[in-house]
């Protein structure tokens, strides 16, 4: 969650070498990058695919800030990627206009309909899902229905509270669509990151969570991290056709950082709902990224060979990048 606004962002993104693969691992490409020109948007804070080569992203932008909440990433043939705004003409419901997001999904068997979630309550406001369609002729979207997201912890000065980074939509087996939400970890309330599920039914916008759902499996980000009680475990989530379940963790030490992530494959997903994740018995790191906060991922860029999935980063103060890795 973002609790102050930003400084004025850098651009900085194109200047500076700032990936470092693990030896043996994956690699990321290094062209076709993406930087976000101030003052249209603060970094990548969850992502999702609509096509081969284009993805919808949110920004966390809080409540009394002016910048979009929404953006479309297109990546031409042979030419840099292009940021283009998305526009909400009205947010239904009493706390006005998104807050701090932090994750959406594309919801299945319905194109261009998505699913995005802020981060939690702030002083028990916000905390919403929200179910939007997209025109990506027009570059705008409109928001079909708002629900509540559960609420373990408020968020306040006192304290940090539910920290929602990641979401999946899934088709189950039972025909109902499954919501997994990723809390981050990384707090003195939740020190661990924790996928939990539930079901959620879009023509009445309701959202049903059992215990065992709000419960969830706890996930832990391999690797070593400066402090192993502070890393986020989860900073966005994506479920590849095959069902395999891919994290990003992140090391976040402030508006200016330093900054370091990964992304790692907890387990799979099953076709049971009341497991719906089945743990891998060991977790590796499969790309460690240097120097930048991941917390966008999502599918390969269908142009770009070798790509098996796409990164977006917030990095606070630097702005944002976004890249196809292999």
């Amino acid at each position: 969650m973002k609790i102050q606004s930003h400084l004025p962002f850098l651009v900085v993104a194109l200047l500076l070498p700032l990936w470092l693969p693990m030896s043996g691992c994956s690699t990321v490409h290094q062209a076709n990058e993406a930087s976000l020109p101030p003052p249209s948007a603060s970094g990548i804070s969850g992502m999702a695919q609509i096509d081969g080569n284009s993805w919808l992203v949110v920004h966390d932008a809080l409540s009394f800030e002016n910048s979009p909440r929404m953006s479309i990433i297109r990546l031409p043939a042979d030419a840099p990627p292009v940021f283009h705004p998305v526009t909400v003409d009205f947010w239904p419901d009493p706390d006005g206009r998104a807050s701090d997001l932090e994750s959406l999904c594309a919801v299945p068997s319905r194109p261009n309909e998505y699913l995005m979630a802020e981060s939690g309550t702030w002083k028990g406001k916000f905390g919403r899902l929200f179910h939007l369609r997209l025109d990506t002729g027009t570059n705008k979207a409109v928001i079909l229905g708002v629900v509540k997201l559960p609420v373990l912890a408020d968020n306040n000065p006192q304290q940090v509270g539910d920290q929602y980074e990641g979401v999946a939509c899934i088709e189950g087996a039972d025909g109902r669509l499954w919501l997994l939400l990723g809390e981050r970890g990384g707090s003195q309330r939740f020190p661990d990151g924790v996928i939990r599920w539930g079901t959620i039914d879009l023509e009445r916008h309701e959202l049903q969570f059992t215990g065992k759902g709000l419960e969830g499996v706890k996930v832990n980000a391999p690797g070593k991290w400066k402090n192993g009680l502070t890393n986020r475990d989860i900073s966005d989530m994506h479920i590849s056709p095959e069902g395999v379940i891919w994290l990003s963790a992140a090391d976040d030490n402030g508006d200016n950082g330093t900054f370091a992530s990964i992304i790692y494959s907890p387990g799979k997903i099953t076709g049971n709902f009341n497991a719906p994740v089945m743990r891998n018995r060991h977790t590796e790191v499969w790309l460690a990224v240097s120097s930048i906060k991941v917390e966008g991922l999502s599918g390969p860029a269908a142009s770009v060979a070798g790509s098996r999935m796409s990164i977006g980063s917030d990095d606070e103060n630097y702005g944002g990048i976004w890249r196809p890795v292999e």
